[in-house]
């Protein structure tokens, strides 16, 4: 279903981009798009077929960026030669690659027959009779002739070669033949101006990579290496020509996989530790440790035959995972070890162990994946960050559940035989027991807790959550700087006004005390924009980075505005991650212009350090010369406006004579006039008209040079202008689109025929919001459900998920306290770390109810079924808590490259837990001494039971 499109049309181009809303089946929307436009009649011959790209298929991302350049001097044509001889056929050789893009150097020719006014008036030749002479330059076929046995095909060859062309003849003068190359000269060009493109100061061709879905990235980047690599020491070493990459986007891929393998084994090591702590026996230990192995080794077959890939994302979901792979099998053992310890036999405490937990393993380790239903339902453009991540930590809570309850206990049999049972952790526990029983025990203090704990911690998450943002900002080691034109360049002037003076200022500067320190750097420019990019060496300062780049390369450029920022790790999957767009419409074009114009300044005074651009340029900055046709003119010598119209495009422009076969190319093939210099001169260009001879253009038409828009942009069919939004650094999007709202209403309360429409981050945040909250609503009704069904009572099971607010402030607790170090906003990523939470933390109030349930159905009393549901099950509990939180630590505490992306959903489970920990059995013991929470059994079910 299609939910808003916007189009575009410059000179020479026009794209239109279609947004589907998530749930719309891209397959179906993609084959229905393609088909329309083959459905369009008679397409220009001059103009291309359009490009339909599909970006839902990560078609928009970049896998890599390349430079081929020389450090002498090099023609446009010879880069072009390279890469079309060597680059191309070896890039196109590797699988995973989808298209090579050349957009700013496009390498496409065009034939030109640029012929002299004069010298056609001069000869008396018509540019229709001209123009008809070249365009059947064409081989076609006669049909067959039969001479005596054998038929003949007959072929006509029209077509001449390109270096015969100048000897081609066009007419006839005073008995003597013409030759096109007395009236024209004959150019081979390329079909567009190529966009300025450097690479350490060196004239470059620029390109990039993007990427076929569902690949390895590493494995395709390492072929493209080895194939730069092989093309730099074979064919390209005997033309002086190099090829870099400018982007190695493997290098932070492999940083942050080496960050993540890192924080799962430290996770391990730590795990471990307390576990040892705890148990004090290398045999349980190893047989806890063995869920480890065994349930990786099941996420990754299930990983395999779901076909999903072992990325970033789904390799911190295992990193979350490592503490939570243990819980199980931790409450298992411990739980056989406390049997043991009670007098039974191994083999009697093994099957009576297993069988009295069974029920609340099974029941916790389904409200933990529960809750990741929810989350894959979530449909915006951001779920398929966490769609992975859901995937890879619900394999894993299923795969521990299976190992604990099937093959720990066969493995216990043979292990924990005549092993001694350690008890001094237990004594040790007794304080702490008593501390947790507290509130039972006192009715005050019961409702106390009761009364203050669960409205107490919802003003707290309420109170102290972060700001919202999109998704999360990791950065990597590249400093961008973006220069925006006040007024669009031709690429002429961009080149030599800006790209030039740059590179003339950089390779001055670089070698100097006090510069940064860099070898690598490049730039392109377009009409609109320069990009400038740096990979800085060794230790550095993005600050002092930016200090530079302002003070001696960009500070006293004319008609520029300079934007430097450090890149970000996120760009690859979602180049516009914290991109909003403002749409004005309502009005006519010039209302909506100089509405658009004044409200770009406002904001750019409101928010200087944000990057706010036009995204397409609002004013009239296109010179134009309008022609009025003198009507009674053309009547007298014979012709109509569109003759006159079409003469006109020949003289200026050019006119399409079709496709010229060359050197086995099909190029574009045109008739133009030799360029005039200024418009009087084209005015007093003649034109031959057969029985009236030659005459000047100014008797046909008059002129008249405006300024007309450069671009006409539309949203949803309706003319509209649009700022392109950027937070600054650090700002996350909500704040900034919240502050760029207010400002925006109260500038618009002056323009009531103008309304205001936000797209890209904007949206993109709202609409998970709202999805997040109803998705959020499932979750907890889904819970309820399930520890209805569980439990033996509606109250026991509201009491065990009044629990959860106090994990869910000790996780938006820990984020405030994480923002005193490093910046941590409350993404959409952050956001699933609380739903996940819900499920973990849940687990502990489960088991300490279900076994006050079993102590309640043998005949205890209120206070005695606490205790007794305390004493039991605060050792595996925290246990479990503890190796949960110390395996997700080193994701929270790790600094490197691409920490940023998980590590708000890490301190919110770790602080939620650590929460969880400390109060949650405190706060159960309080709910359930209440009678309103109290089980009551008939006698029917006492039996039962």
């Amino acid at each position: 279903m299609l939910k808003d499109y916007q189009s575009n049309v410059t000179t020479g181009q026009a794209w239109t981009i279609l947004n589907f809303h998530p749930n719309t089946d891209m397959k179906k929307a993609y084959t229905q798009v393609l088909a329309r436009l083959n459905q369009i009649p008679e397409w220009p011959a001059q103009v291309q077929k359009p490009r339909v790209i599909d970006y839902s298929r990560d078609a928009g991302s970049t896998l890599a960026s390349l430079f081929l350049y020389s450090e002498s001097e090099i023609t446009e044509e010879e880069l072009v030669l390279a890469y079309r001889s060597y680059v191309e056929p070896s890039l196109s050789k590797i699988s995973g690659i989808e298209q090579i893009n050349l957009d700013s150097n496009r390498a496409e020719q065009r034939i030109d027959i640029e012929f002299y006014p004069e010298k056609l008036a001069l000869y008396s030749l018509t540019l229709e009779h001209v123009a008809t002479r070249l365009s059947r330059l064409a081989d076609s076929s006669g049909g067959g002739l039969e001479f005596g046995t054998r038929e003949y095909r007959l072929l006509f060859r029209g077509q001449s070669q390109f270096e015969e062309l100048e000897d081609l003849a066009i007419g006839i003068s005073e008995q003597k033949i013409i030759r096109l190359k007395e009236v024209a000269k004959v150019h081979k060009r390329f079909a567009f101006d190529w966009s300025y493109s450097a690479f350490k100061g060196h004239k470059a061709m620029y390109f990039y990579i993007q990427p076929a879905s569902s690949i390895n990235a590493l494995e395709v980047l390492q072929s493209l290496k080895a194939a730069v690599s092989e093309m730099n020491e074979g064919p390209l070493s005997n033309t002086g020509i190099k090829l870099a990459l400018s982007r190695d986007n493997s290098i932070s891929i492999k940083n942050a996989l080496w960050l993540v393998y890192g924080s799962i084994a430290i996770g391990v090591i730590l795990a471990c530790c307390v576990l040892y702590c705890f148990l004090r026996s290398f045999r349980s230990l190893f047989l806890i440790f063995i869920s480890i192995p065994v349930c990786l080794a099941i996420v990754l077959l299930l990983m395999f035959l779901c076909e999903r890939s072992l990325n970033l994302i789904s390799l911190a979901g295992m990193a979350l995972s490592i503490g939570l792979l243990l819980d199980t099998s931790i409450i298992l053992v411990e739980n056989i070890q406390r049997l043991r310890s009670e007098g039974l036999e191994t083999i009697n405490a093994i099957h009576v162990g297993t069988s009295q937990v069974t029920g609340a393993l099974v029941s916790s380790t389904l409200s933990s994946i529960l809750i990741f239903a929810p989350i894959l339902l979530i449909n915006t453009n951001a779920s398929n960050l966490f769609e992975d991540l859901a995937f890879t930590v619900s394999s894993a809570l299923l795969a521990s559940l299976l190992v604990a309850i099937i093959l720990i206990p066969a493995f216990a049999r043979y292990m924990l035989k005549d092993e001694f049972v350690d008890k001094s952790t237990e004594s040790k526990l007794n304080g702490w027991e008593n501390f947790v029983c507290a509130p039972s025990r006192k009715r005050v203090l019961a409702i106390i807790w009761v009364v203050l704990a669960v409205p107490g911690a919802l003003i707290m998450v309420w109170l102290s959550s972060p700001q919202l943002d999109l998704l999360p900002d990791p950065k990597e080691e590249l400093v961008m700087v973006y220069i925006a034109f006040d007024e669009p360049k031709s690429v002429l002037s961009a080149k030599n006004q800006v790209g030039r003076v740059i590179d003339s200022r950089i390779e001055e500067q670089k070698h100097l005390l006090g510069s940064p320190n860099f070898e690598i750097h490049g730039q392109f420019c377009s009409p609109t924009y320069c990009l400038l990019f740096f990979y800085p060496e060794g230790i550095w300062n993005l600050d002092e980075f930016r200090k530079w780049i302002e003070a001696q390369l960009v500070g006293d450029l004319v008609g520029v505005n300079a934007f430097v920022y450090q890149g970000s790790l996120l760009r690859l999957a979602m180049p516009d991650s914290r991109s909003s767009q403002l749409d004005l419409k309502g009005a006519d074009l010039a209302t909506l212009q100089s509405t658009g114009t004044t409200l770009l300044q406002r904001l750019k005074l409101t928010f200087p350090e944000a990057r706010i651009t036009e995204l397409v340029p609002f004013g009239n900055t296109l010179p134009s010369i309008e022609f009025y046709p003198n009507n009674d003119k053309l009547a007298f010598y014979g012709i109509n406006i569109n003759e006159l119209n079409s003469q006109l495009v020949t003289l200026t422009g050019g006119r399409y004579l079709g496709r010229f076969y060359s050197g086995g190319d099909s190029l574009p093939f045109y008739f133009k006039g030799k360029e005039p210099e200024h418009l009087h001169e084209l005015l007093e260009t003649e034109l031959v008209f057969p029985e009236h001879g030659p005459v000047p253009l100014r008797e046909l038409v008059s002129t008249n040079i405006i300024l007309s828009p450069g671009s006409l942009y539309r949203t949803n069919g309706l003319a509209s202008v649009s700022l392109n939004l950027i937070p600054p650094e650090g700002m996350p999007i909500g704040l900034f689109v919240e502050r760029v709202k207010k400002e925006v209403s109260q500038f618009i309360i002056n323009h009531k025929e103008i309304y205001v429409e936000y797209r890209g981050s904007a949206d993109s945040l709202s609409v998970f919001l709202d999805e997040f909250g109803k998705m959020f609503l499932v979750a907890l009704v889904g819970l309820l459900l399930l520890m209805r069904l569980t439990l033996s009572s509606w109250s026991l099971a509201l009491s065990v998920l009044l629990s959860m607010p106090l994990a869910l402030a000790g996780g938006m607790l820990s984020l405030n306290l994480l923002n005193l170090w490093v910046p941590q906003n409350l993404d959409v990523i952050t956001l699933i770390g609380f739903m996940i939470l819900m499920g973990l933390v849940i687990n502990n109030a489960i088991l300490f109810a279900s076994h006050f349930e079993q102590a309640i159905f043998e005949g205890k009393e209120r206070i005695g079924a606490i205790e007794s549901a305390v004493k039991s099950r605060i050792r595996s509990i925290y246990m479990s808590t503890l190796t949960s939180i110390l395996g997700m630590l080193p994701l929270v505490l790790n600094p490197g490259v691409g920490a940023e992306i998980y590590r708000g959903l890490a301190t919110v489970i770790v602080g939620g837990m650590t929460f969880s920990a400390l109060f949650t059995l405190s706060f159960m013991a309080a709910i359930l001494s209440c009678r309103s929470f109290c089980v009551k059994l008939c006698p029917d079910e006492a039996n039962l039971h």
